[in-house]
């Protein structure tokens, strides 16, 4: 009969797998991992939508309101020394066992009620986008896709062409930007609004002097004015006041579903949103190019699928992958109200 010896490493080899915790580095794979995952499904569901509206079918979104993602480890561990025997020449015997879990949970929130109409129905404040130039975004970028009209020069819509001075204007306002000659400024006012303050650099010659003389004639301001105040509007109600007709989310969606190439068996069948022209308009240039086609694309900067086709924007297509882009960024704007709690990744380290 062999005699079992416990031995003190016995002790120090279950101390070890005890005393087991997560790495820290998680923390950096899984903010990662989690974070490329909500652009991507972010970037698809705003995509989906552009084709739905087009398709005259309802938007619907989905927030991701958290992620928490919880990781364990443990495991046990035991050791014995044999004395040999003639019936079990075995001298030590070691054995474990261990457990890993990874448990993500996340929660969605649909887009209802009044934040749906905050976020999609209604405009943009006018403040917000010409703060959206002196962040550094281009007016070439920036009017096309939010304005409507500007003191009664109007953008291109639902297929439409714009004015020739709303081209004009938005050509004259990028040449002055990037001679940095605008300054922005909010004032509040009594009301607790803002009033949005354009300043030109006094002294401008050559080619600058004339762009901003071109501007006022454009705006139909006073050639020696050099603040303007911006009000929401279709035409100014005062001296000195630039109004601006800004677009809600939906419009804008509205007016980038106007850029798919839609399949020809949809648009003989009358399943999709026509372009509004009439005899003598001009064709609009699309702000987006959004392809489509039977099979998945290879390469795409985003892509999916509706009603058995795909739809994709192309990942070598920058013009359209920046304007998508800056779509998205306009989701903030929108929200006004209250807005809800940002995606949250929990990990524990230990």
């Amino acid at each position: 009969m062999s005699t079992i010896l416990k031995v003190p490493f016995c002790i120090a080899l279950l101390a070890t797998t005890g005393c087991a915790s997560v790495s820290p580095t998680h923390v950096t794979t899984d903010r990662m991992d989690y974070g490329q995952v909500v652009a991507e499904s972010w970037k698809r569901q705003t995509l989906l939508n552009v084709v739905r509206l087009r398709y005259a079918d309802a938007p619907v979104f989905l927030d991701v309101a958290s992620i928490i993602n919880s990781h364990t480890v443990g495991g046990s561990g035991t050791a014995q020394a044999t004395l040999p025997s003639g019936s079990s020449p075995d001298l030590f015997a070691v054995g474990g066992t261990g457990a890993w879990s990874n448990t993500p949970t996340v929660t969605y929130q649909p887009l209802l009620g009044d934040r749906f109409t905050r976020s999609l129905l209604q405009p943009i404040p006018p403040v917000s986008v010409f703060q959206l130039l002196q962040g550094g975004w281009p007016a070439s970028l920036v009017f096309p896709t939010v304005i409507a009209s500007v003191n009664g020069l109007r953008n291109a819509s639902s297929g439409v062409a714009a004015d020739p001075g709303f081209d004009e204007l938005t050509d004259v306002l990028s040449r002055i930007q990037r001679a940095g000659n605008i300054g922005i400024e909010t004032q509040p006012r009594k009301d607790g609004s803002g009033v949005l303050v354009v300043i030109r650099k006094p002294g401008a010659v050559g080619p600058i002097g004339d762009d901003s003389r071109r501007v006022r004639e454009l705006l139909g301001l006073n050639g020696d004015a050099t603040d303007f105040e911006i009000t929401y509007g279709l035409f100014p109600r005062a001296p000195g006041q630039v109004a601006v007709v800004s677009r809600s989310m939906m419009e804008i969606m509205l007016q980038l579903g106007m850029g798919i190439d839609l399949p020809p068996a949809d648009v003989a069948g009358g399943r999709v949103l026509p372009g509004k022209r009439q005899a003598g308009d001009v064709e609009a240039k699309p702000l987006v190019r959004i392809k489509s086609g039977p099979q998945a694309p290879a390469d795409s900067y985003s892509a999916v699928r509706y009603k058995g086709n795909w739809y994709w924007i192309d990942e070598n297509d920058v013009a359209s992958k920046r304007t998508f882009t800056f779509l998205m960024i306009l989701f903030s704007l929108a929200e006004t109200g209250q807005s809800v709690a940002a995606p949250v990744v929990t990990v524990p380290s230990r």
